[in-house]
């Protein structure tokens, strides 16, 4: 039963209405016979009897379910890139028929399907003749996930989503909930990838470094590197622009197929850090024009560089590695060679002869070793290094910033042990000769190959002499970076060659080799720059900026990265290793971001846990427009203010990449449940797919069912008061 009202209150309550009714009928009934009396009372009784049953309301819980249609929504990609013709028709005019083979499928199967078409967002379509790749951009996981939210604002649950489409998926999602939801609908997606990869018409413009360290007015080489692809051979002009878009300097080239060609531009430095813009005119058949320009950004020093070289066996490559240096004008240099054990000389940055001496000299104290921003040792440092002095040199690495390149390989003769807490290495015994030098992934992360020097992939690197003398490593250090390899070519066997150990605040390196003087001898290699002066200035530059601190400056300036993307943010992180801390607490350092096109931007960095006592500073910045940046510190004590260039790059285009990514789908249909499906095996999938799944039952609700609830109940009531009136009536009682 389930009562009108609660059991305790009904009851007392039909008690009180048949006893009234009861009482009544017996009292307007008094002046007929006792027969006739008994009966008008018995049908009254017979009323409220009913009466009360209705109240009482008796039956049972029944649950109530529904059938509808199993739902299989499909979504249809009609972005741009499905225009693309891919044999003898478009991607569009084979995502129609498609679409006409599954809906043919659905009706044979008593299974529903609906269509809608997407790119960046998703719309219901009636037929697929409606889809005609004129859509922009492709972004699937928006597409799905508001797909769903469409649904089940409509009330309807899919049973699972078909998806056809190149798989492109251009626009940048940070976070997609479509799997989620894909599960949490216990929808999977099945996707079928349409077409194929296209021989796109295309000329590529890249750099062998992205980013220059110079000084002002210093010969720059910009180097271009330009790939064509199926456009035959071609005449092309070749441009070199300024900040203003101003034409600097300008090439005609002759490119073939398939082939990268060089081309080197020697510019001088400009007075402050920049960027130059490489630029080659789109093609009329060319299908992608956005890699027809790259950008190279410029880090000027206005300070010079000022190198201790320590030279206790000297031989070409320490001779020319002095000279060298002693000849660019933005280092002050100073070199002392040992000739024997009595006998030294010295020559400095400016003069054209040695000085003599049988006395060394060497930098004894702290303050001594501060007037230098890098040590450089080749060979049998033993006869330079005293306990003190060694100690000396670990405070100037730790807690000065400073720098220390070991340039020869191992810097003495058999062991010197208060020196290896400053090697990168643990040295073995035995030398390796004739081997190339093979940049690793990791010296382009840490921005020396790729951006200060050519890349990896460059084919420069296999082209230039073979280099001798690796001292044998026993073990890399724990924190040593290695930036390139030594790749020997009778087995193709590796080990370490160039390392990098960031030690407190500074930084020592290892070039383990003899044998580069013979670079600057090489035609070829100077055609892309004068690869030996190109690897040790870059080199000396990289090692002490990656020590901190520019050369001359007692504030540092350090990003998560130079190129990003859209949107993403940039984080920089600011040191002062100065000595008058004091002063900070009323001049603390600002940053200034600028480009061009948009207002500069000032921020005020906030103070971090500080890095060996020194103060520290964070601060990130998030650009919403594409383009070259300059980050500057703002000092307010009269230091150096270090500023850096990156690149914010501008989000890809429908039209960049059209081969279809079945790698995506297929990792997107699997985090789904679903499954990626070939044009083979779709009809057998649909059949089984949509067999025994013509209808759904769904569990709506749970009602009462009165068991009183039919036409004849009413009915028997009106009957027993129509006769009782009708009783009433004849005998006059009413």
């Amino acid at each position: 039963m389930k009562p009108v009202l609660d059991l305790p209150i009904l009851i007392p309550i039909l008690i009180l209405i048949i006893g009234v009714g009861i009482v009544a009928s017996w009292r307007s009934s008094h002046h007929a016979s006792a027969g006739l009396r008994k009966l008008l009372i018995a049908l009254r009784i017979c009323v409220l009897l009913a009466v009360s049953a209705l109240l009482l309301n008796p039956g049972k819980w029944v649950d109530k379910t529904e059938t509808t249609a199993r739902l299989y929504p499909v979504m249809v990609d009609d972005s741009a890139s499905m225009s693309i013709t891919n044999g003898d028709k478009s991607r569009a005019n084979t995502a129609q028929e498609t679409t006409q083979i599954i809906i043919t499928q659905a009706q044979t199967s008593g299974v529903e399907t609906q269509l809608f078409s997407f790119d960046e967002n998703v719309k219901s379509i009636d037929t697929p003749a409606e889809i005609t790749a004129a859509g922009g951009q492709s972004n699937i996981h928006k597409a799905g996930t508001s797909l769903f939210s469409q649904l089940q604002a409509s009330g309807r649950s899919p049973e699972a989503i078909l998806m056809l489409t190149d798989g492109r998926q251009t626009a940048i999602n940070k976070k997609s909930t479509l799997a989620l939801q894909s599960r949490a609908n216990n929808a999977p997606i099945y996707a079928l990838s349409i077409g194929s990869d296209v021989k796109r018409k295309d000329i590529e413009l890249t750099t062998t470094r992205n980013t220059i360290t110079a000084f002002p007015k210093q010969n720059l080489q910009v180097t271009a590197v330009i790939k064509s692809s199926h456009l035959g051979e071609q005449n092309i002009t070749l441009e070199l622009l300024d900040t203003e878009d101003k034409v600097v300097a300008k090439q005609s080239l002759k490119i073939t197929e398939e082939k990268s060609i060089f081309h080197t531009f020697s510019v001088k430095a400009p007075e402050n850090s920049s960027s130059y813009k490489l630029r080659i005119e789109p093609h009329p058949d060319e299908q992608l024009t956005s890699n027809n320009e790259c950008l190279v950004n410029t880090r000027i020093l206005n300070t010079k560089t000022r190198v201790f070289i320590a030279e206790g066996a000297p031989y070409w490559d320490s001779k020319f590695l002095a000279q060298l240096l002693r000849q660019q004008a933005h280092m002050d240099v100073h070199s002392v060679h040992r000739l024997r054990d009595d006998r030294w000389f010295r020559i400095d940055s400016g003069q054209s002869d040695p000085s003599s001496s049988s006395d060394e000299v060497f930098p004894d104290t702290p303050e001594e070793l501060a007037k230098y921003d890098l040590i450089i040792f080749g060979k049998n440092s033993e006869f330079f290094l005293t306990d003190q002095r060694i100690e000396a040199l670990k405070g100037f690495v730790r807690d000065q910033g400073g720098a220390i390149l070991f340039s020869r390989g191992k810097p003495y003769s058999g062991r010197l042990a208060a020196l290896e807490n400053l090697e990168p290495v643990n040295w073995s015994t035995g030398n390796t000769s004739a081997f190339n030098l093979a940049p690793t992934e990791d010296g382009q992360s840490a921005g020396l190959f790729g951006r200060a020097l050519p890349a990896p992939d460059s084919p420069i690197w296999q082209s230039l002499p073979s280099l001798k003398d690796a001292h044998n490593i026993e073990s890399v250090k724990p924190f040593t970076r290695i930036l390139a390899e030594g790749s020997l070519p009778t087995n193709q066997a590796k080990f370490p060659l160039l390392m990098v150990r960031r030690y407190g605040q500074g930084a020592t390196a290892l070039v383990n080799a003899d044998g580069l003087w013979k670079w600057d001898f090489y035609p070829e290699a100077r055609e892309l720059g004068n690869m030996y002066q190109e690897f040790w200035t870059q080199l000396i530059q990289w090692v002490v900026a990656y020590s901190e601190f520019l050369p001359g400056h007692d504030y540092s300036l350090h990003a998560s990265n130079q190129s990003i993307e859209l949107n993403d943010p940039i984080a920089f992180s600011l040191s002062y290793r100065g000595m008058n801390n004091a002063a900070l607490n009323t001049a603390k350092p600002s940053l200034e971001i600028s480009a061009k096109g948009i207002d500069t931007i000032s921020l005020t960095p906030a103070s971090s846990a500080p890095s060996a006592g020194k103060p520290t500073w964070k601060s990130s910045f998030t650009a919403s427009k594409p383009g070259a940046y300059t980050a500057k510190v703002i000092t307010h004590d009269g230091s150096p203010s270090p500023v850096m260039n990156f690149t914010v790059n501008a989000p890809p285009s429908e039209m960049d990449n059209l081969d279809p990514d079945p790698v995506f789908l297929e990792e997107l249909c699997e985090s789904t449940g679903g499954k990626l499906l070939t044009k083979e095996e779709l009809p057998a999938f649909l059949k089984e797919l949509f067999s025994n799944n013509s209808t759904s039952l769904a569990k709506t609700e749970t009602i009462w069912q009165s068991s009183w609830l039919r036409w004849f109940v009413p009915l028997i009531i009106l009957l027993l008061l129509a006769a009782e009136w009708w009783v009433r009536r004849r005998n006059g009682l009413i």
